[in-house]
């Protein structure tokens, strides 16, 4: 039996929700196939994790600007890599050991730091089983970049190009899309999703998300959407942040217009189905399952680095609007929902730039390699 181990890190966000599509994608078109998703830094690094998370998360949150400083210099990369390599070496034993015991098919990996730690890993042993390294925004960095990586998946020729000028040959790099579950290849009419979830089906509606954890400036911009005249309902999903949801919950009945709150859910592609517009930002998944969904996308509130460089490109092919402050976000949407004929343009844009079975395509790369 072929096995596939799928590296991703932390246990939320998009590296762990494109390792889920991934082994979702493969479990339906190779059933015989053994897949197991793991967290990378929880597995080698189970008393750090939580610190590195943490840290992780008070820069993003409190000092974003110090993050894009640093994302994806030359000099950072080449500063930290001597002391990266030393970190991965600390792991060869545990990941030794996980090779003879589980016979390992394939690698994948959906963030560069597994993807990385697996490369070394093979340069310094000669292992010739594949590595597949899915990168999940629409613009590689350079922890990617490593000789031993058997093939690159990427969202667009422009992220192909990046990698290309980093030293990577091209026939190692396919242009196959951000992995995004299998649920988004069906569509489920208006209606239906209405009555299932209990939207107004007379009305247009706006969705608002923060990804999978809830970030952002959600509760300012609802209720900036609440002050406008046209007439929509507005639809928040709050992912994991529990606060968030409580608020929204604890504050409807103050909304003028139809307001509907969830949590983290598993209705996002009906969810999107039903939307017109979201408002969201810039995260490569996410922006991804838009985009299959022919949504018009507004993109506000970007972290620094891989958010804003995902921006940056997907508003030069016009496939979204950049909202430059937060509190141009409701004219926007005014804007929109007043100019069919642009906001049609918005979603055919969107639709012409997406992949909406890429999981299932990375999973054909992953079963050539296999044999």
């Amino acid at each position: 039996m072929k096995k596939v181990y799928i590296f991703h890190i932390s246990e939320f966000g998009g590296h762990s929700k494109a390792a889920q599509s991934i082994k979702e994608a493969l479990t339906y078109k190779s059933p015989a196939t053994e897949v197991v998703t793991l967290n990378g830094l929880g597995y080698f690094y189970p008393r750090g994790e939580k610190v590195i998370d943490s840290v992780y998360m008070a820069v993003i949150k409190y000092l974003p600007y110090l993050w894009g400083k640093a994302y994806d210099r030359r000099r950072v990369v080449k500063a930290l890599s001597p002391y990266r390599r030393f970190i991965h070496r600390l792991t060869f034993g545990k990941l030794d050991t996980l090779i003879k015991n589980e016979g390992v098919s394939c690698f994948v990996a959906t963030q560069a730091f597994p993807c990385g730690l697996i490369a070394d890993f093979k340069e310094r042993t000669g292992l010739k089983i594949p590595l597949v390294g899915i990168v999940t925004d629409y613009h590689p960095h350079r922890f990617w970049v490593h000789h031993l990586v058997d093939r690159y998946v990427v969202a667009c020729e422009q992220a192909k190009e990046v990698l290309i000028k980093e030293g990577v040959s091209p026939e190692k790099i396919k242009v196959l899309g951000i992995p995004i579950s299998v649920k988004f290849l069906a569509s489920y009419p208006r209606g239906e999703v209405a009555q299932e979830l209990g939207f107004r089906s007379d009305l247009a509606s706006v969705l608002i998300m923060g990804g999978g954890l809830g970030l952002g400036p959600i509760k300012h911009i609802a209720r900036k959407l609440d002050t406008l005249k046209s007439s929509f309902q507005i639809v928040t999903v709050c992912g994991r942040n529990k606060t968030l949801y409580e608020w929204f919950v604890n504050n409807s009945k103050s909304f003028k217009k139809p307001i509907f709150t969830f949590a983290y859910t598993e209705h996002i592609h009906k969810i999107m189905d039903f939307s017109d517009i979201i408002i969201t930002k810039g995260g490569g998944i996410t922006i991804s399952e838009s985009l299959a969904k022919g949504l018009s996308i507004i993109v506000a509130n970007s972290i620094p680095g891989q958010e804003e460089k995902n921006v940056e490109y997907l508003s030069k092919i016009q496939a979204v609007v950049s909202a430059k402050k937060i509190g141009d976000v409701a004219s926007l949407v005014e804007e929109l929902l007043n100019d069919k004929k642009r906001m049609y343009a918005l979603r055919e844009r969107a639709k012409e730039n997406s992949f909406i079975d890429s999981s299932l395509r990375i999973v054909d790369l992953i079963s050539e390699l296999m044999h």
